[in-house]
């Protein structure tokens, strides 16, 4: 959508001399989302410039520019950074034709990236289409798709009144396939973007892609739902809502913006004085709270979701099989239910985003998984998102591998049902992830931080330096650090025995320390355990399933010994290499790459004494081992220099107290000084 509506600017200022381009950063940055990018290199700042930072200046200033011929296409860098330029909005630029009565017109465009679902902070996410639209003397436009981005802005550039043009920004990253240029139906003129026949979803902008994920799940329960994307609020499709409510007999409203006074309540107003004898339920409305925005970490709580969606569909259409058949007008005969297993697929994960790779499997091919477990972690252009499972039972199939890029919609895993969990609900980019941003080049930022120095703030601007995207595993800290009661415990230990050990029986480090934390494990079981917030409970785990730290040079890995509790001491080193040269080649299997239910971190090859790390979430516990040091070390009385370790246990506080996890470190630490003990089994 980016590169269409960027496409969109450039055709129109190519097109027609008259067309400029001006706002705060708009020049040589490109904009915040970098939608001017490269227009003022092709054009000159003359046609495309940067303004001071002032919105009422800018929207007056571009008042005055239509007056005499120019078609100024303004651009305020957030929605609620327009609020400064409302009275000239709705003062001036609104009414100036009606002033003249008709004699001039202001040919002229407000660009306003609104809308939530990028962690965007107060003032950058409002939903601001409701003052607009309430405003006579406007038109006010909103696409959904990249097709639509190009084809409406190119009509509101030509248009001669003014249009307030609102660009969903968690969806300029959505990706189409299209060939520029390319002309969409034009102002007043819905879409149909699911055909149905059971109820109407009306949605546009950044709720129409939520709508759709809703119509797609609901149609696994049988329901058929029509998703009606108004495109241009003003002016209204009057006739495509009304024909399609008349046909469905159902309406559901879904928008971002808050419900009291907004756009969805002039569209149920609107269809219950058109369809009244049409409808078979009340009409309903899905929106955002009647709240502030919210801060980044409760916005996924906040913005409707499928969840929310479908739940509101479940109470407008009717609750039995048989109710809804006798109001098909065509009585389609009922498909035969599908075969037993349920399939989760990708749902929609919020800011445009139309596929995701998959990051990490949590489980595997015969695992039994509960409502609303974890089972995958997918990266997308914009963070790291966990999916938990709709469907409690036994996985009987994963549909894709790690590494894998998989589409909306796409099978992720087939689940034999053991009843049916919670419906899914708040992917986006940050429903209770937080972290999600949008992507940044070099040069800007998407959280609106050119806006205090406009375009000509050199100093600023030399302070930027080069910006590289977090790590795949960067979400997964987040939520570790931010969701665990996370203690760390450590002690030092002679390590002569352990090294001696090491060279009689020809074998590495890893193996004996591997042994000594399975030991502790059998002896303080508590550890071997997770954490279910949801339930409230600690799931205490039957096998150990050892993640251990495996350095390869694309960085650390850790794969997963299963059932390493059940392996001899043979058996468990001969796994560890294995492991260990499989991640090496990068050909380490995702039944290898997830599941663990411990982890060893032998940080020591790092060449560091100690460390407070990060749990590996869901895990409850991780030992940590630094580098072997000479150090002064007292032996029976006397002084000597002797190899030492410094040992550490990182634990979940909510699954033992202190006094467990000083047993198991002091269990350990006793194998490591001590290593011909008992085989751990």
């Amino acid at each position: 959508m980016a590169q269409a509506l960027n496409a969109a600017l450039r055709d129109a200022l190519g097109a027609d001399e008259r067309v400029v381009v001006l706002g705060e950063d708009v020049g040589r940055l490109g904009g915040v989302f970098r939608i001017t990018a490269g227009l003022a290199d092709t054009f000159g700042d003359r046609r495309c410039f940067d303004t001071p930072v002032s919105e009422a200046g800018i929207a007056g200033l571009a008042i005055g520019m239509a007056m005499v011929g120019w078609r100024p296409v303004v651009e305020m860098q957030f929605d609620a950074f327009a609020y400064p330029a409302f009275e000239q909005i709705a003062s001036h630029m609104a009414k100036t034709r009606n002033r003249t009565r008709g004699a001039l017109a202001l040919p002229l465009v407000v660009r306003v990236p609104y809308g939530g679902g990028i962690g965007g902070v107060e003032h950058h996410s409002d939903s601001s289409e409701a003052y607009y639209a309430h405003t006579a003397g406007l038109k006010v436009v909103t696409p959904a798709t990249p097709a639509d981005a190009y084809s409406l802005l190119r009509e509101a550039i030509d248009d001669p009144d003014p249009v307030v043009f609102l660009e969903p920004k968690r969806h300029y990253w959505t990706k189409e396939d299209l060939e520029l240029p390319v002309r969409t139906e034009p102002f007043g003129t819905a879409a149909i973007r699911r055909s149905g026949s059971d109820a109407t979803v009306v949605a546009y902008g950044p709720s129409v892609a939520v709508a759709l994920d809703a119509a797609h799940a609901a149609a696994a329960e049988g329901l058929d739902v029509e998703v009606l994307d108004l495109r241009t609020l003003v002016p209204l499709d009057d006739r495509a809502l009304t024909a399609s409510v008349r046909r469905t007999g159902r309406c559901l409203v879904v928008h971002e913006a808050q419900g009291f006074a907004g756009v969805g309540a002039e569209i149920a107003a609107r269809v219950q004085e058109r369809c009244f004898d049409a409808l078979r339920a009340p009409v309903l409305r899905v929106t955002g709270f009647d709240i502030p925005y919210p801060p980044p970490l409760l916005e996924g709580a906040h913005l409707p979701g499928t969840g929310r969606v479908l739940d509101a569909l479940h109470r407008l259409l009717p609750s039995t099989e048989a109710e809804r058949r006798s109001h098909k007008a065509d009585l389609t005969p009922i498909e035969p239910s599908p075969a037993p297993g349920r399939t989760f697929r990708l749902p929609d994960l919020g800011e445009g985003l139309a596929e995701a790779e998959m990051l990490e499997w949590q489980v595997a091919v015969g695992d039994v998984v509960a409502h609303d477990q974890v089972v995958a972690e997918v990266e997308t252009a914009k963070s790291v998102v966990t999916l938990p499972s709709p469907f409690a039972g036994t996985v009987t199939a994963l549909h894709c591998r790690t590494g894998e890029v998989v589409r909306v919609d796409a099978p992720l895993l087939t689940v034999t049902e053991s009843g049916s969990g919670a419906v899914l609900t708040g992917y986006g980019t940050s429903a209770s992830q937080g972290w999600s941003r949008p992507t940044t080049t070099a040069g800007g930022s998407a959280s609106g931080g050119g806006t205090a120095t406009g375009g000509g703030n050199d100093e600023a601007k030399s302070q930027v330096g080069t910006r590289v995207a977090l790590d795949a595993s960067a979400g997964k800290f987040v939520r570790g650090h931010r969701d665990t009661p996370a203690v760390t415990i450590w002690a030092d230990a002679d390590a002569t025995a352990l090294l001696a050990a090491r060279a009689s029986r020809r074998t590495g480090l890893m193996p004996l320390l591997a042994r000594a934390c399975l030991a502790g494990l059998a002896a303080f079981p508590e550890l071997n355990a997770r954490v279910d917030a949801d339930r409230g409970e600690i799931l205490r785990l039957s096998r150990v399933h050892l993640g251990f730290a495996a350095q390869t040079e694309h960085g650390l890995v850790v794969p997963v010994v299963r059932d390493a509790d059940h392996l001899s001491p043979d058996g468990l080193a001969a796994e560890l290499r294995r492991l260990t040269a499989l991640a090496r080649r990068g050909a380490l299997g995702a039944e290898h790459r997830t599941g663990g239910t411990f982890t060893l971190n032998n940080y020591g090859v790092l060449d560091v004494d100690g460390a407070t790390p990060i749990l590996n979430h869901p895990q409850a516990a991780m030992l940590g081992v630094g580098r072997v040091t000479d150090r002064p070390w007292v032996v029976e009385g006397r002084l000597e220099v002797r190899k030492v370790v410094h040992v550490s246990l990182t634990f979940d506080h909510r699954v033992c107290d202190g006094g467990t996890a000083a047993g198991f470190l002091r269990h350990v630490l006793d194998d490591i000084t001590a290593p011909d003990g008992p085989d751990p089994r």
